[in-house]
């Protein structure tokens, strides 16, 4: 049976209940009358009701609750209008809209005809999130841009590659990538934001025709070692054969050496390098530097930060690092260089690229 709209509640042991409005106005409330019936002592006897709007839309109307109703987490005066994706409370009770569902799951028989939902919070609980629909839109139609980074040649300065930083390009949803990420954890999407930031950057280098680009793209721990991670780096070379491409390995992944010997093969085989990021931000993960050297290791800017005015300890201890990396045949890159101290000393020490504010700032592409 497929019902227009109904709620959607997040239920005991993680699974969510669909519950069908199928009536007019659609009561709320702690009374056993009520079309949902809410046994909780933060919910009214008679809460609020949901009504249609006479436009083929609802909405919702509080009925002089003492806990308040809220739609989006703001508290409602009387009734507000509602649209598919919005999150209801009632009292502390959390609730999703949405429409056209398949059969929903109907709990069991509690002895009458309405549905008992049971909520203990005390504050209002955030199980859903509030910009979910957008930020799968977000996804679904490539509403995504990058910046690029320089990284240069230490010795003249020289552009060697750029690093591919992704960007937010919905209007509703924050651009920055720190924030896009930590909605993507919250929605479980942590995967499928990696490849869209990836894709963006190689659309970017393709939009550039012929000429040849050296990118750093990020990965995540997550896709590490699958066949969907393989798939998705494939697809971008079809998208820009200009490019060489050098992928990002986070230091947790590289702890698992087989499957960084295996993946390292994989990737030559493909024509893409890789680097060892955040490199001495954990453990300096010098067995598997020397297991599976990569092609380049970016040193973490916790490092480099103010190395110039670092104990002599530090820098001894860094620029043993810096030799080990050579002597097993990666590229050593500095991250996160902001003054010409810092440069200085990290060129002394050998590394031989640079990135950071020192020699150029991302830029959008």
């Amino acid at each position: 049976m497929i019902h227009t709209w109904y709620l959607e509640g997040a239920a005991a042991g993680g699974n969510n209940l669909l519950i069908p409005i199928e009536q007019m106005p659609f009561r709320v409330g702690r009374d056993a009358s009520c079309e949902l019936a809410v046994a909780s002592r933060d919910i009214s006897r008679m809460h609020a009701q949901i009504e249609a709007d006479g436009q083929g839309g609802l909405k919702v109307v509080d009925l002089g609750s003492t806990n308040g109703t809220f739609v989006n987490r703001e508290r409602i005066e009387h009734s507000s209008p509602l649209k598919e994706g919005d999150i209801i409370h009632f009292g502390t009770s959390e609730f999703r809209l949405k429409r056209k569902a398949g059969q929903p799951q109907i709990p069991q028989d509690t002895g009458a005809d309405h549905t008992m939902f049971f909520s203990r919070s005390m504050s209002l609980p955030e199980n859903f999130l509030l910009q979910e629909k957008e930020f799968l839109e977000m996804l679904d139609k490539d509403m995504l841009t990058v910046a690029y980074q320089p990284i240069v040649h230490f010795a003249d300065r020289s552009i060697a590659a750029y690093e591919v930083l992704g960007r937010g390009n919905h209007p509703a949803l924050p651009q920055a990538p720190i924030r896009l990420l930590a909605l993507a954890a919250t929605l479980g999407k942590d995967v499928e934001i990696s490849e869209a930031f990836r894709a963006a950057g190689a659309r970017a280098a393709a939009a550039r025709g012929g000429e040849k680009l050296r990118l750093f793209m990020n990965s995540h721990p997550k896709e590490m070692f699958t066949e969907r991670l393989y798939e998705s780096l494939g697809q971008l070379i079809t998208i820009a054969p200009n490019m060489e491409l050098v992928l990002e390995v986070h230091e947790t992944a590289v702890a698992e050496v087989d499957k960084m010997k295996v993946m390292a093969q994989r990737l030559k085989d493909m024509g893409i390098l890789f680097a060892y990021d955040d490199f001495g931000a954990g453990q300096a993960r010098l067995n598997e530097l020397g297991e599976v050297p990569p092609d380049v290791v970016k040193f973490d800017m916790a490092l480099i930060r103010d190395l110039d005015r670092a104990s002599e300890k530090k820098q001894q201890m860094v620029a043993r690092l810096v030799s080990i990396v050579r002597d097993v045949g990666s590229t050593a890159l500095a991250e996160g260089v902001e003054t010409e101290g810092e440069a200085a000393l990290c060129l002394d020490m050998g590394f031989q690229l640079c990135q950071g504010y020192l020699t150029g700032r991302p830029q959008l592409v």
